[in-house]
């Protein structure tokens, strides 16, 4: 029962003989020695530390943990949310108990390191605010008109309280700016003399506002306005032009007297550009059919009339017709000289007695003579009425004096070569307008504005070459804010997978080589201690094809080894095989026992 030994075991013979470790025995010193730090003490004991059972089944979770936390932390730095400020002005007291609440109620608040302001997350921010209000927050003191409620003390002086009815007044008058729209945040300052019963002396009060408007917000010449108005009616005596409106940059925003004086007005100045607007869109509609909205220019300047002329006329008989005087007094007096005659005294300072009539008109002719040498007087007054015209003329402003215009027309394109004709890189690619379409655009335009020569307009119309307008750079697709997201987004992804690829996809395999290995190692333990033969054993022990039960046997007493299921493949014969099995059942009947109660069970 001899046979040839095969190459193939030869081969491993050779191999056991000479002591060559094996690819396994290669593989195993390998994986042990994976150590990134050398041999130093500090590599050996982590690859001991690693290389302990806890360690080994722990060691996963963490480095996925820390994969993770990672991967986190890169996610929401990258996923930042925008903060706003919740009470913009609040007070330190308040905002330490406003930021206290909100920690509480989980709003993730933050103090702005710029400015201090508490902020919170903006899509929570009204939701913040109506917490605050629910919890009582700003708890501050009453301002405005509200604090004047709180009792003075009798040691009071009448300054402090005066200083305390102003800075009501201030706070009242800042609220009310507030409420404006464009308008965020206001302070007012008031300087309020001491009045003097004398109205000679009086000092007029003064008022200052420092407004700051909403980020992206203005505020109109129309609001300054309202604002000095609304300021000027609440402080008494205080004249409008004595109030200054300053925003948070420090502009000043209403107009002083001397600027007043020097030129227009912001009114007046408005009122002309809106003018001079309206005839350039005139112009511009006019000729836009014609050479087209792009091809065609304008400036409009007018001259305006802003004086203001009042005047009052009264006329009498303006038809000229009717008397030249309007009243006439009439007198007339007659009288005769009397002889002087009588008695001096009293007697002859008496009257005479009243006549009696009597029917003889011959003997009293004398005494009748007498009597109609005495004095009459007449005075009459004669009025006439005359036609009375008043007339109060007050002149509208804003007049036009002059109106000065300039067009600018765009040549025509040249008309495209003909198709069987060659291409001229010096042809014109302009025409110009002839004279004749130059007087009817000039008609047009004249005609737009209303032109008037005795008041000394000017229009005039230029044909010229517009120089290309330069196209706008458009923003390419990868610089979009979406795009630029999502590559972000995409970077952190495959950074994840590569992360995961190249460390922790070969810690793991080295972690399980090495629990493998030591299973392997524990399984080859037991089996020595069982009698069994190891698996160094096994490389030594190389067992040909067709080797007789006699030759197995003299290789295994020197091992003093038990027989393994390999060596039955390797018997030739039925018998061979059966003795291999009887001597198996031998050396360790237990194991042999086991396995057949395990095939009875499984049937």
């Amino acid at each position: 029962m001899t046979g040839a030994p095969m190459p193939g075991a030869a081969t491993g013979n050779a191999l056991a003989m000479t002591g060559n470790p094996s690819p396994a025995a290669t593989g195993e010193e390998t994986g042990t020695a994976l150590a990134p730090w050398g041999v130093s003490s500090i590599s050996d004991t982590v690859k001991n530390v690693i290389t302990q059972p806890a360690v080994r089944r722990v060691l996963p979770l963490i480095v996925m943990l820390f994969v993770l936390v990672v991967f986190g932390l890169t996610y929401a730095l990258m996923q930042t949310t925008p903060y706003r400020p919740v009470m913009p002005g609040l007070l330190e007291a308040d905002q330490q108990a406003a930021y206290e609440a909100l920690k509480k109620a989980e709003y993730n608040p933050k103090i702005d390191q710029q400015t201090g302001q508490l902020t919170v997350p903006s899509n929570r921010f009204h939701e913040a605010r109506i917490y605050l209000a629910s919890q009582g927050l700003p708890k501050a003191g009453a301002t405005g008109l509200d604090s004047l409620k709180d009792q003075s003390s009798m040691t009071t002086s009448q300054f402090m309280e005066q200083v305390k009815v102003n800075a009501a007044m201030e706070q009242e008058l800042a609220r009310s700016i507030m409420q404006i729209g464009s308008v965020q945040s206001a302070r007012v300052h008031l300087a309020t003399p001491k009045q003097s019963v004398f109205v000679r002396d009086r000092t007029p009060p003064k008022a200052s506002v420092v407004i700051s408007p909403y980020p992206g917000r203005a505020v109109s010449a129309s609001q300054v306005q309202a604002i000095v108005h609304l300021v000027s009616s609440s402080v008494p005596y205080l004249a409008p032009d004595h109030v200054t409106v300053v925003d948070n940059v420090g502009k000043l925003m209403t107009e002083s007297a001397s600027e007043l004086k020097l030129g227009l007005t912001a009114a007046q100045d408005q009122h002309k550009q809106q003018m001079e607007e309206v005839y350039r869109n005139r112009i511009l509609q006019i000729l836009s059919p014609i050479v087209g909205e792009a091809n065609v220019r304008s400036q409009v300047n007018l001259s305006l009339d802003f004086t203001q002329i009042e005047s009052t006329t009264e006329d009498f008989d303006n038809k000229d017709k009717g008397p030249r005087t309007r009243s006439e007094v009439l007198a007339e007096e007659r009288g005769a000289l009397r002889d002087a005659a009588g008695v001096p005294g009293s007697l002859s300072n008496t009257p005479p007695p009243n006549p009696t009539a009597t029917t003889n008109t011959q003997a009293d002719q004398t005494k009748g003579d007498t009597e109609s040498k005495s004095t009459t007087s007449s005075r009459s007054t004669r009025n006439y009425e005359l036609d009375r015209t008043v007339r109060h003329v007050k002149n509208a402003t804003g007049g036009i004096m002059k109106v000065s215009v300039a067009v600018v027309v765009n040549e025509r394109a040249a008309p495209p070569p003909a198709k069987d004709a060659q291409p001229d890189p010096k042809a014109p690619t302009s025409v110009p307008y002839t004279q004749e379409e130059m007087d009817r655009m000039l008609q047009l335009v004249r005609g737009v504005v209303g032109f008037d020569q005795q008041r000394g307009d000017n229009v005039s119309v230029v044909p010229a070459k517009f120089e290309p307008v330069a196209a706008m750079e458009t923003i390419p697709w990868y610089l979009e804010d979406a795009v630029q997201t999502g590559i972000k987004s995409a970077l952190v992804a495959i950074s994840f997978i590569v992360f995961m690829m190249i460390v922790v996809r070969p810690i793991m395999r080295n972690l399980y080589n090495l629990k493998s290995k030591a299973e392997e190692a524990e399984l080859a333990k037991a089996a020595i201690a069982d009698g069994e033969l190891s698996a160094e054993d096994m490389r030594m022990i190389q067992i040909g094809e067709g080797e007789s039960l006699e030759e197995i046997k003299a290789k295994l007493k020197p091992k003093k080894s038990s027989i393994s299921m390999e060596m039955l493949d390797t018997a030739n014969t039925y018998d061979d095989k059966v003795a291999l099995i009887r001597m198996l059942v031998a050396e360790d009947s237990g194991r042999v026992a086991n396995v057949l109660k395990g095939m009875i069970r499984a049937n």
